[in-house]
């Protein structure tokens, strides 16, 4: 499974976090209330992964790494 959780938390911190990197580049963003459900849910919907790992690849220069996040529970 993919560790959804810990990616969230090791890019973001937290819902504010998440909210907060997109808005620094005037990205698309969900309201507070869903984040807040990505972090407690460890999901996050397919939609959004794609525009999250996009922002992430802008701002390290470089394609991000899901392979840290693979294996183990989904916590």
């Amino acid at each position: 499974m993919f560790q959804t959780r810990r990616f969230l938390t090791d890019h973001f911190g937290n819902p504010p976090g998440l909210l907060s990197f997109l808005g620094a580049y005037q990205a698309p963003a969900p309201k507070l209330a869903a984040a807040d459900k990505w972090f407690q849910r460890a999901s996050v919907p397919s939609e959004w992964l794609p525009v999250v790992l996009s922002y992430l690849e802008i701002d390290n220069g470089a394609p991000i790494s899901l392979i840290p996040y693979l294996g183990g529970d989904n916590a």
